[in-house]
């Protein structure tokens, strides 16, 4: 990973949107480049003045911020509208990662409100970090969403790099058929222990397949299999394992993403408990060239 771009608007969700990406880049050694976008909408007078006091306050925080010491930080601030504008440089500067906050109390269902979040979400081509919770060092309890496809794949690569040495948990939620009728008449409307072990032992091989198949190796990771919905069951782990990001794929499972996004559904995660990581179907962008930046170099364009 190379380039890490990061959206802030100044308030307090791109505070913490900022400081995970400086965590990011100095573990990855990668470029920051730090967005302001100026909504082109305002009048001419209010815009300057806008663009002045984002970039002396943006300057002032790479300067003065440890975190962002011995990271090569650069500053965009630009005219447009937020969204296409976020969406165009993560093209235009080669990113492999975008950055971008929420709310805690109102979590990833602002996605899913027509804000800006939610139209980068549609839009960008590249992997996207949903950051929810402050930062308080790397990432050293990651989850990846698993349903065996090449979306998944991804997700599991990009998680393992961020994840550094720490192990990976791989999640794979399974449906059972017509549940309804297999457990009419048994105790507490359950499966059977039998039939749990039957469709585990037919799933083993598959997730073992695709461990092997990942084209960086994953040491030990920690393996789920459980019963029940992606979202619930991903929700459920989250919390009671204390995981700090979850990481799925955006278009392995089409409703999977517009679940964890925004549908009916998703209201089991509308407050995740922790930051989440949505890989596109098409993996991230590799073989840049080396930047010539040197650490908090500003870049104002």
């Amino acid at each position: 990973m190379k380039n890490i771009l990061v959206a802030t608007d100044l308030t307090e969700r791109s505070d913490r949107a900022m400081e995970r990406a400086a965590i990011l880049a100095k573990q990855l050694g990668a470029s920051l480049h730090i967005v302001y976008i100026v909504d082109d909408e305002v009048s001419t007078v209010i815009a300057m003045a806008v663009e002045k006091n984002a970039t002396t306050e943006l300057r002032r925080q790479v300067t003065d911020a440890p975190l962002f010491k011995d990271v090569k930080s650069h500053i965009h601030v630009e005219f447009g509208d937020p969204w296409r504008k976020t969406v165009e440089l993560a093209e235009e500067l080669d990113a492999d990662l975008v950055v971008l906050g929420v709310h805690r109390n109102r979590g990833v269902r602002e996605l899913f409100r027509g804000t800006t979040l939610h139209r980068i979400a549609k839009s960008c081509r590249v992997p996207m970090l949903v950051v929810v919770e402050r930062a308080l060092g790397i990432y050293h309890n990651v989850m990846v969403g698993v349903d065996f496809s090449e979306c998944a794949r991804n997700a599991t690569v990009l998680a393992a790099s961020i994840a550094d040495r720490y192990p990976l948990t791989l999640v794979h939620a399974y449906h059972i058929p017509f549940k309804g009728l297999i457990t009419q008449g048994a105790m507490g409307g359950d499966i059977s222990m039998r039939e749990t072990r039957r469709i585990e032992a037919e799933i083993a091989p598959q997730m073992e397949a695709f461990v092997a198949s990942l084209p960086t190796p994953i040491v030990d990771p920690r393996v789920e299999v459980v019963e029940g919905g992606p979202v619930a069951v991903l929700r459920t782990l989250a919390q009671s394992q204390k995981v700090d990001l979850v990481c799925v794929g955006s278009h392995a499972k089409p409703w999977l993403l517009e679940t964890l996004l925004g549908s009916t559904a998703f209201e089991v995660l509308s407050y995740p408990p922790c930051d989440v990581l949505i890989a596109p179907l098409t993996a991230a962008k590799t073989g840049h060239g080396d930047h010539d930046a040197s650490p908090n170099d500003d870049k104002n364009q």
